[in-house]
């Protein structure tokens, strides 16, 4: 039940950034300047994942349905420590999330870990990718942090000793409190650097 609820509350807060992030302010401040983009892909964006963890870990791609199915959405890919690797991510999938436990396949996804989590936004003419960082209870106190392609849109940042409210969800309460984690990047197409263990 209590994973069942943190799910809920993740997929929640993607489904509702777009509305949430324009009827209430959060304490930073979000870009919505337009770019000029140049032609690329557009069905997916680029996930590089730098591991600084001190141990191998094997990242995935999930997707939780609106039915609360966890998919498999990438081949699971094992990077050492000090290394990188990059992942094709869907732009226009909602519900996904970054793992470094994918060595635990599907079932292992309902456990609190560190996660990158995001998925597709659109409001009039405009899409990109709304993002957030997961540090829930229980998760391992290693650090994430996310980084997109462009100044434009904002970096989210949480070290080994915690986070603020508005650098990442930390409990499913924070709907309550405006949700101040969630993010969106107006700026069409856009790749992201994640890293583990930031130092």
């Amino acid at each position: 039940m209590h994973a069942f609820t943190l799910a809920a509350a993740s997929f929640a807060a993607l489904a509702q950034a777009v509305p949430h992030a324009l009827s209430h302010p959060h304490h930073h401040h979000h870009h919505a300047a337009r770019s000029t983009l140049a032609p690329r892909d557009d069905t997916t964006f680029e996930l590089t994942v730098h591991n600084n963890c001190t141990n191998s870990k094997t990242f995935g791609l999930y997707q939780i349905t609106p039915a609360f199915e966890m998919l498999q959405m990438s081949h699971p890919t094992t990077i050492e420590p000090g290394s990188s690797s990059c992942i094709q991510a869907p732009f226009t999938a909602s519900g996904m999330r970054l793992s470094g436990t994918a060595d635990q396949g599907c079932d292992g996804q309902w456990a609190a870990q560190t996660l990158f989590e995001f998925g597709y936004s659109t409001y009039l003419e405009m899409t990109g990718t709304a993002y957030d960082l997961s540090v829930m209870a229980g998760s391992a106190p290693e650090g994430i942090a996310a980084y997109p392609g462009t100044t434009l849109c904002e970096s989210k940042v949480c070290d080994a000793s915690g986070c603020s409210l508005a650098e990442a969800w930390t409990t499913p309460q924070q709907v309550g409190g405006g949700s101040p984690a969630d993010t969106v990047c107006y700026q069409g197409v856009q790749d992201f650097h994640v890293v583990f263990c930031p130092q």
